[in-house]
């Protein structure tokens, strides 16, 4: 009868356990109802929205069925701010627990989007180099990146944008800039007129003694060319330097 009566108290056991896990339709309707409340709050009330939830409905785009607030949460306490973490470095973003290569893969589409949203804005008029518009688009874009990386802005006759490509990514603190490179791309272009920019990722925009002799020896060979180097900036973390303004072009 012993043997009886504790099976009887393990059945019993287990159905009181049994009762208090939730069905997966219930947990399904509660991830999907929480998604809803975030959704509704965010059109009434945009401006009370946390960075973190922003990018908790940024992830249900990646993940369909995934609680995405602690990772939204991860994210935001990684890298402190939404520009910091769409512009983070794919392994960066990847190296975080629940997130991976579709996560990074969304914030490297959402920078291409943010970079071509700033860069319509300075196809509407000339392009003038150390104007608050380029170096405003180029502090945003450049930043805080922690490799060097080069731009070259492709510019007809009347100074308006023909294109703007990326041309060398380096290492953290070198890239490697061919004059000729750059040149052969603006004449198969047909441009008159280019803008350099590189960023430092020190933080720092001066220019070393390699930035100053590499923009010399590129505009004298422009300059053969009939292609103007119009500047060279350099990007630091809150600024933008004009070599043109310095004097050292």
């Amino acid at each position: 009868m012993q043997g009886l009566s504790n099976k009887s108290k393990k059945i019993r056991a287990k159905a009181r356990t049994d009762s208090t896990v939730k069905p997966p339709d219930k947990i399904k309707d509660a991830a999907a109802g929480h998604r809803l409340r975030l959704r509704n709050k965010f059109l009434l009330h945009p401006k009370n929205i946390h960075d973190y939830e922003l990018m908790e409905m940024l992830l249900f785009c990646a993940f369909l069925r995934k609680d995405t607030k602690p990772m939204a949460k991860n994210l935001c306490g990684r890298f402190r701010s939404l520009r910091r973490i769409i512009f983070a470095e794919a392994d960066e973003i990847e190296s975080l627990k629940g997130l991976g290569k579709t996560t990074s893969f969304l914030m490297r589409l959402l920078r291409e989007i943010f970079s071509r949203m700033l860069l319509e804005q300075l196809s509407d008029s000339p392009v003038v180099a150390s104007s608050s518009h380029v170096c405003d688009y180029y502090k945003n874009i450049l930043g805080i990146l922690k490799k060097e990386q080069l731009r070259i802005m492709f510019l007809n006759n009347k100074n308006r944008l023909i294109s703007e490509d990326v041309l060398q990514v380096g290492t953290i603190n070198h890239t490697s800039i061919y004059p000729r490179e750059i040149l052969q791309m603006a004449l198969e272009c047909g441009a008159s007129a280019i803008i350099m920019v590189h960023n430092h990722p020190s933080g720092d925009p001066e220019p070393s003694r390699q930035d100053v002799l590499i923009s010399r020896a590129l505009r004298d060979i422009a300059q053969k060319l009939d292609v103007t180097l119009l500047d060279h900036l350099i990007v630091g973390k809150n600024n933008v330097i004009s070599m043109k303004d310095k004097g050292f072009i």
